[in-house]
């Protein structure tokens, strides 16, 4: 009787405990390609800067990846997980990093199915993107 109640409360305890396990790892999941792609966007700013020409981060019409491109030839690809998709409030997809590395403040948004699950927003004196992982 002791053994059936104790593997009944721990079965429940996995059941609790297994959906919690499963969010964290969607959370970080998100994370990690929301800091890819800060990380890619520091990287453009600085490509313009130490070569002093335009540099862009551009999104694929698709929203499945993007690309950093200098002087019309990409130098950097980078594609999201299959669920995902990138979307911003830049024209046509285009971040453009001035020489001097100055760029338009915006924000470029990760969606998963149609729902947005995080954000990268660009700050406009700075051009620093920060990472918001929505919950």
């Amino acid at each position: 009787m002791e053994l059936v109640l104790t593997l009944t409360l721990l079965g429940l305890l996995a059941a609790l405990a297994v959906p919690a396990f499963f969010q964290i790892g969607e959370r970080l999941e998100r994370k990690l390609t929301l800091d890819a792609l800060a990380s890619d966007l520091r990287l453009a700013q600085r490509e313009a800067e130490s070569r002093e020409t335009v540099t862009e981060l551009r999104i694929d019409p698709s929203g499945d990846g993007y690309r950093l491109v200098r002087e019309g030839k990409t130098f950097r690809r980078a594609s999201l997980r299959p669920r995902y998709r990138l979307s911003s409030n830049y024209p046509s997809g285009k971040i453009l990093f001035r020489p001097s590395g100055q760029v338009r403040g915006g924000t470029l948004w990760l969606e998963r199915e149609g729902k947005t699950v995080g954000r990268v927003v660009i700050q406009v004196a700075s051009g620093r993107p920060r990472v918001e992982v929505d919950p």
